[in-house]
């Protein structure tokens, strides 16, 4: 054993085959660390620069929405507001 697993911190494994047990490819890391080096959903998204239509997270351009603290393009989330108030108005006027 290299040393003892500092409390509140878990084991990564840096080579990424699970059952590898050198003691040289482990490090121990926070919880949010060992996942953001991961290659699951939450890592990737967590890189991403832009949102699928281009625009970039920026500060003023990022909305943070509760649960889960999930990221969401501002620029994205106005376009769809127009087009939502667009076909109210389209509805509203049909009747």
């Amino acid at each position: 054993m290299r040393a003892e697993i500092p409390s509140g911190l878990q084991i990564d494994h840096l080579c990424r085959v699970r059952e590898c047990v050198n003691p040289w490819h482990l490090e121990p890391v926070t919880n949010r660390v060992n996942v953001l080096r991961s290659t699951n959903f939450a890592a990737v998204n967590a890189h991403l620069e832009a949102c699928r239509r281009g625009h970039l997270f920026t500060e003023e351009n990022t909305l943070i929405r509760q649960p889960g603290n999930r990221r969401h393009c501002r620029a994205c989330a106005r376009e769809r507001n127009r087009q939502w108030r667009a076909q109210q108005k389209l509805a509203g006027g049909a009747r």
